[in-house]
């Protein structure tokens, strides 16, 4: 499925990388003098850089290239993924982002360490350490070379080391600051090409632009519904309410790569409106990371060229690049792709590298290092573990099933105790240390637990019927066995304090912004936006159910 080199196309994506990279370094002067401006530009980002920062780092490769393939051989189920939003970021935007913002921290494992004890806070950085680097970064490196690969025929090793070292040094020069503004120019470029990509392959069908929309209503895989079966293999109805918990609300509430971006707001309001902002954005991410593929399916009963059948899942959006897009315009629609691409890397490298300077090394190795010597260390943090990640990552393609089934089966062991840990942490206040520590030592060996007891529990006709063996299933058993360990073994030991932890706990007085900011008129508030915002995904839901 190699594909052929033209001169525009290198030369478009020669001046995107160079003008992400410019923008990166320019962003990042004079942030290197200190941790906080370093890591998380406390209290600079106003609420349009939120949003357009949360949308751009929430797209990766695992939803552009693994979830275009899986949108062409399962279907509308996967919309949940995205539509899901406005559950967890309202428990975001009332319940986490408060704590998180009052108390001050810098890293999630921070918080652990506060509201439980160090333990915790030790067992968590390795745990979220060695999953942005085997779960997240080699996925978001090895998707983007496949695009590279099924576009140019660019070998997958060039493709991922090329990537790398343009996030890399200007997530090394500016941390995130640099991250943040880079992503805001990259939010632009990936709706911009994926809505061009989108015209081009309505223009494959035959007849109107409705008559286009309804055959791609009628050849989606099992119907245009968001909801299933429950014994649809894949995504069963039940998965979606029993995944908000678990995965979803791990993803968007504790995920640090995606938080860490609202440390920096200017205002908690602003930190607020710009998730909100960034729900409403989400809407159209469908048409970027999942429509093309479903679209395939519409075009491959004119056209057989897009019979996508015989191809792996992480080959059919390289495919469609390829077909629908002339010689010396494919750069166009690569640079909005690889916007979504660069984004998540350097939200995550620069995650991973405040993770280790403040969590690892300042911790364990040089408590008494000073500002600009942590910074050093941050930036060859990101270097290292850039390099490894690179390494690693072509081995995903070893492994098979595509690249958002790799993801989304490591998601369901390692993010559910993590996530159980969090909720039940933030929430109750006779959540003990010792209860944290045994979830987060023992969630995961107790998923692959549930997973091997599954069968040897149940018959194989009610496996089937109710998709027990699914990996999300899998993992809402997992998380009801957590929540349950958590409260007996809470109940039994010794508690923190509550003078201690009361401001990392949640009230309800966290439901309002803090006293000191601003009063704004009602059409501002967060309130107002925030009913909107439910009312509109509701609305999707009603239509598509």
């Amino acid at each position: 499925m190699s594909g052929s080199i033209n001169v525009i196309d290198v030369a478009t994506l020669a001046i995107y990388f160079i003008i992400v990279l410019g923008i990166g370094i320019f962003k990042g002067r004079g942030k290197r003098s200190d941790t906080k401006t370093f890591f998380v530009a406390r209290g600079t980002f106003p609420w349009w850089v939120i949003a357009a920062a949360f949308v751009a780092t929430g797209m990766n490769t695992e939803q552009l290239v693994g979830l275009n393939g899986q949108a062409y051989k399962i279907g509308l189920p996967l919309l949940n993924w995205d539509f899901i939003c406005v559950a967890v970021y309202s428990i975001l935007i009332f319940i986490f982002l408060p704590v998180y913002m009052r108390s001050g921290i810098m890293t999630m494992p921070e918080y652990l360490g506060r509201r439980f004890d160090r333990k915790s806070q030790d067992v968590f950085t390795v745990i979220l350490i060695l999953s942005y680097v085997f779960m997240n970064l080699a996925v978001i490196f090895y998707g983007g070379a496949k695009l590279l690969e099924g576009v140019f025929g660019l070998n997958i090793w060039i493709g991922v080391l090329l990537i790398g070292i343009v996030a890399g040094l200007y997530t090394m020069y500016g941390g995130m600051s640099s991250a943040a503004y880079a992503a805001v120019f990259q939010f632009g470029l990936i709706f911009i090409s994926g809505f061009y990509l989108m015209y081009l392959a309505w223009k494959q069908l035959p007849g109107s632009w409705l008559d286009g929309w309804n055959a791609v209503k009628a050849n989606a895989p099992c119907g245009f519904h968001l909801f299933k079966g429950p014994d649809y293999p894949e995504i069963p109805w039940q998965a979606v309410p029993l995944t908000i918990l678990g995965i979803h609300l791990y993803y968007s509430c504790v995920n640090q790569s995606l938080v860490q971006g609202c440390f920096g707001a200017k205002t908690e309001w602003d930190a607020r409106i710009g998730l909100i902002t960034a729900g409403f954005f989400v809407i159209l991410r469908p048409f970027v990371e999942f429509f093309p593929g479903l679209f395939c399916r519409a075009i491959q009963i004119v056209n057989p060229a897009f019979d996508m059948s015989q191809l792996g899942v992480d080959d059919v959006l390289p495919r469609m690049i390829s077909l629908l897009v002339p010689a010396g315009f494919q750069g166009l629609i690569l640079i909005g792709v690889l916007a979504s691409v660069m984004s998540t890397i350097s939200a995550l490298l620069n995650c991973i590298s405040t993770l280790f300077t403040m969590n690892v090394y300042k911790r364990w190795f040089d408590p008494m290092a000073d500002e600009k010597k942590l910074v050093k260390v941050g930036t060859i943090a990101t270097c290292f573990l850039m390099l490894f990640s690179i390494g690693f990552s072509p081995c995903i393609g070893i492994i098979g099933g595509g690249i958002f089934k790799y993801f989304q089966t490591l998601a369901s062991y390692v993010t559910v105790p993590l996530a159980t840990v969090f909720l039940i942490g933030i929430l109750w206040k006779r959540a003990t240390p010792a209860a944290a520590f045994t979830i987060l030592i023992g969630g995961i060996p107790l998923g692959l637990l549930v997973t091997f007891l599954v069968p040897k529990c149940f018959s194989p006709e009610l496996i089937q019927h109710w998709s027990l063996s699914n990996p999300f299933i899998i993992g809402a058993m997992t998380q009801v066995i957590c929540v349950i360990l958590m409260f007996v073994i809470s109940l039994v030991t010794k508690p923190r304090p509550i003078e201690e932890i009361r401001p990392l706990t949640f009230s309800p007085k966290m439901l309002r912004l803090p006293a000191g900011e601003p009063r704004r008129p009602f059409f501002a508030s967060v309130p107002f936006w925030w009913m909107i915002f439910v009312l509109f995904y509701t609305a999707i839901y009603i239509y598509l159910w």
